[in-house]
């Protein structure tokens, strides 16, 4: 409940403090056959592996079974898409997590990162990987729609 309330609250500030000046528009077509999934990575990848590697894995997931998938990095999961985090760090047997954040993107999953929450933590934008892109209100609404699926790690 903890991680939902987590999730709505940065959603809620992204709204707020207005990254971007775009207008919203829905992309969700009624009767439409689009799936979406967001998997939102609020926790920090070191104190809180399994977590991590799970919402990896379960967007890998959700991409093989064809559904438009987008990771949210935020709250203390935005100092995982740097280039300062370790390559080699890893959960268990698992792949290195920037392995797999680059295999995601090569799928096409688009790699969100939380503007609000880097500013908070102090992660500047060059410091983001290149397969992750500072979002915007415009580009992760876009994926909200009554046809997503949202799950927090």
């Amino acid at each position: 409940m903890h991680r939902i309330s987590l999730l709505v609250l940065s959603l809620v500030t992204i709204g707020l403090v207005g990254c971007s000046g775009q207008q919203q528009s829905s992309s969700v077509t009624p009767g439409s056959e689009r799936k979406v999934a967001v998997i939102s990575i609020t926790s920090d990848a070191q104190l809180d592996p399994q977590a991590v590697n799970m919402g990896l894995t379960f967007a890998n997931f959700c991409a093989d079974e064809k559904y438009e998938v987008a990771i949210f990095f935020n709250v203390k999961g935005v100092q995982l898409p740097t280039k300062s985090f370790p390559d080699d760090f890893q959960y268990l047997e698992h792949d290195p997590f920037k392995a797999q954040i680059k295999a995601l993107a090569e799928k096409g999953v688009e790699i969100h990162v939380c503007p609000v929450c880097m500013g908070d933590l102090k992660v500047s934008g060059d410091e983001i990987m290149e397969e992750a892109f500072v979002t915007t209100k415009a580009k992760l609404f876009a994926k909200l729609g009554a046809d997503t699926m949202v799950f927090t790690y």
